[in-house]
Order: C-alpha cells, then sequence, then structure tokens
C-alpha cells in the first residue's frame, strides 16, 4: 500500500510470504545442517593437524578459533617463510595460506612448498581477501588447491574442510602418519 501527503513525503509498505532458502554451502538448510556438518568434521577430521599462515593476527585468531571448536590441532605462520619451514618439518593435513604476507608471499611460499617431493600432494588452500576471477586463478595457478574468500565464513570453511579432509585421511582416528622428507 501507499500513503501520500503533499508536502510531508509518502510511506509506502507490503507483506510479503517467504520460504526459508536453502544453505547452498551447506547442501541443507537452517541450523540443523550446520550442526549436522559441524559435528560430521569433528567425528571424522577433529584430529586433523593445520597450518594457518596469516600475518594478520585478528584474521588468523578468529580462523585459529573455528578450527579449535573442531577439535582440529592448528598451527600458525605470520609469514610465507614461516609457513614453508614449518610445512618441511611438521606433517599437515592441510594448509590455509593467506595471499599477501610479509618476507615470502603465500603465492611463492606455496610454489617453493610444491618443489618438495614429500609435499606435493599437501592440501593447501587460499585463504584471502583476493576474491576476484583472476586472483583465484593465480592461487591455483601456483599450486594451490582452492580458494576461500575473506572474511572467512564457518560454513565455507567447514565446506572446504570436508572437501579436502574428506578426500584423505585427514585427522581421521587411526590414520597412518607420513613420513615427510626434506
Amino acid at each position: 500500500g501507499a500513503e501520500s501527503v503533499l508536502g510531508q513525503g509518502s510511506s509506502f509498505w507490503f507483506t510479503a510470504r517467504l520460504q526459508r532458502g536453502r544453505d547452498m554451502t551447506l547442501g541443507g538448510n537452517g541450523a540443523a545442517s550446520a550442526e549436522a556438518v559441524q559435528t560430521e568434521l569433528v567425528q571424522r577430521h577433529g584430529s586433523a593437524r593445520i597450518l594457518v599462515a596469516e600475518d594478520n593476527e585478528v584474521n588468523r585468531d578468529v580462523v585459529v578459533a573455528m578450527l579449535n571448536i573442531l577439535g582440529m590441532r592448528v598451527d600458525t605462520a605470520e609469514d610465507g617463510l614461516q609457513a614453508l619451514g614449518q610445512a618441511k618439518t611438521q606433517m599437515y593435513d592441510l594448509v590455509l595460506m593467506d595471499m599477501q604476507m610479509p618476507v615470502l608471499d603465500g603465492l611463492e611460499a606455496t610454489r617453493q612448498l610444491r618443489a618438495q617431493p614429500a609435499l606435493v600432494h599437501l592440501p593447501i588452500v587460499a585463504m584471502t581477501a583476493n576474491a576476484m576471477d583472476a586472483d583465484r586463478q593465480r592461487c591455483l595457478d601456483a599450486g594451490m588447491n582452492d580458494h576461500l574468500a575473506k572474511p572467512v565464513v564457518p560454513e565455507r570453511l567447514w565446506a572446504v574442510l570436508q572437501r579436502w579432509c574428506g578426500t584423505s585421511a585427514c585427522g581421521a582416528v587411526g590414520a597412518a602418519p607420513q613420513a615427510r622428507g626434506q
């Protein structure tokens, strides 16, 4: 409807009856699906070891908190050079790698990780505010497996974890440890 008074303004209104939409990221709808995904991640991959390479302290703390809720073991690196050193000496199930970091950016750190025979199959996911298609392609060309745009939304992070942990023994109970060479 509408009401209008000359010289005073107009008011418009409408009524809409909507259905709750599906959350395409989770493949379901509502909190039940989010809770189910979170429960599945905890049960199947709760002991996964994740490396978060992120120079921004707030972003790093937020992602670490999301992973800790799932029971995952999380190490952090503040630049690409630290991430490279840690990945060479510690076995990780997944690396979340920022693109733009000091000392060594995430793209070059990924290239150097891929040059290590023992790290060729390590899932590396870009975690970056650079969300354009060209940025995503640069990440893939550098050897990253996937792209997660910031700000990181829990449901999108969970979908990435399901995708990359679901295809390996990522944090699975009883999974045989893999040796990492230098």
